[in-house]
């Protein structure tokens, strides 16, 4: 039995509609949703496939093609759709989109249709980062009647420095609003919300903020239906409903515990679930968990486990003590500390307000809520 790639994409018509209206009425969008939560699936699946049939220019740019400075990673990803060339060639031969995309593909580019991303496009010497941003953007929004662009990961540029880049941004967009809308989408809330509200022109106002719903149980049966129809595995659907809640509503996760079935000949959803997490547990997360210093796992322990987000106060600073397996109350600034790497290296974001975050990473978060006593023993089994 040859395997997919991937398993079925899974529509989400009533958001697709609801986005469309939105843009339609001129404004545009920032979509939020965790990692791995399926953004920029239906970015690709849906909705630049829907405004390009409607006759809009329609592209994606993910500023995480280069995540050390998304700055010009955007003004790069940018330029390849600005100079792409419109392959008419292509038209005479029945091909279909993911095959244009798969010969023609550009790292953290999409262009929906025919168009072909520039490869190499040379800005003029001594340009600016932010003349080449709005030479691109006046050039995409010349593509057609009108132009979308998705941005993914748009919060990676509120980090500081990028002001002037984001105020050359804005008043570009300012100019171009009749003619060009923008989906910028997310996996962290607080980073959206800090870029906007340091924004403060109108344009960055008018973006609606749309939160990206949690699949429902139709998800998880198409799931079941899925191994049902390739491998003849009849599922307990009721038990992989009650999965999904614990996987955190991941589509990613969901579908790997399912290939698991598939790839094991088993349709268990328990052993399934309990393979996936051993996985990630010796694989993806092994060495970010074993790397983390005690302070620095109890606070993520205390994240995982207590359902609060403030890491400062007595009770949570307790718990820490456990997870430490000391008697002794680590001091508020010991707790800054940790805070400090955690957020430097992603694993923790600030949730807006002070003294409260978040684990970055929800795969992370399931890992560490559902084997934090056995992290805590082999832990304190090294100890001296």
């Amino acid at each position: 039995m040859a395997l997919p790639d991937r398993l079925p994409y899974f529509p989400r018509p009533e958001l697709l509609q609801s986005i469309l209206r939105q843009l339609l009425s001129g404004a545009n969008v920032a979509l939020f949703a965790p990692r791995r939560h399926g953004k920029t699936q239906f970015v690709r699946n849906e909705l630049l496939p829907s405004v390009h049939e409607s006759g809009w220019f329609a592209a994606r740019v993910d500023l995480w093609r280069n995540r050390s400075h998304p700055a010009k990673g955007l003004v790069e990803g940018l330029e390849a759709i600005a100079y792409a060339e419109k392959k008419a060639g292509l038209l005479r031969t029945k091909l279909d989109l993911k095959s244009v995309r798969t010969k023609f593909h550009t790292p953290g580019v999409d262009i929906e249709g025919e168009w072909v991303p520039a490869a190499n496009a040379a800005p003029a010497p001594d340009s600016t980062l932010e003349n080449r941003l709005a030479n691109a953007l006046n050039r995409i929004a010349g593509h057609g009647k009108h132009a979308l662009l998705a941005l993914d990961e748009f919060q990676a540029l509120a980090e500081p420095g990028n002001e002037n880049f984001i105020a050359a941004f804005r008043t570009v967009l300012q100019d171009l609003e009749d003619r060009l809308s923008v989906i910028f989408t997310g996996s962290s809330r607080d980073g959206l919300n800090r870029l906007f509200q340091r924004a403060k022109a109108p344009l960055f106002r008018s973006a609606e903020s749309v939160t990206l719903p949690n699949l429902s149980d139709e998800f998880v049966d198409s799931r079941a239906d899925y191994l049902a129809d390739v491998a003849n595995l009849q599922v307990d659907r009721d038990a992989l409903k009650l999965i999904f809640p614990r996987l955190r509503y991941t589509p990613q996760f969901l579908n790997e515990v399912v290939r698991g079935m598939l790839v094991a000949g088993n349709a268990g959803v328990d052993e399934a679930y309990r393979r996936w997490l051993d996985g990630k547990r010796t694989g993806e997360y092994a060495d970010l968990v074993d790397g983390l210093v005690d302070e620095d796992l109890a606070v993520v322990l205390w994240l995982a486990t207590s359902g609060e987000s403030s890491v400062y106060t007595a009770e949570a600073r307790g718990t820490m003590a456990g997870f430490m397996c000391t008697p002794d109350i680590p001091a508020t600034p010991r707790i800054q500390s940790a805070i400090r790497r955690l957020v430097q290296s992603g694993i923790v974001d600030p949730v807006g307000v002070k003294g409260s975050y978040e684990l970055a990473d929800q795969g992370l978060q399931i890992i560490l809520g559902e084997l934090a006593g056995p992290l805590v023993e082999q832990r304190a089994a090294g100890k001296p």
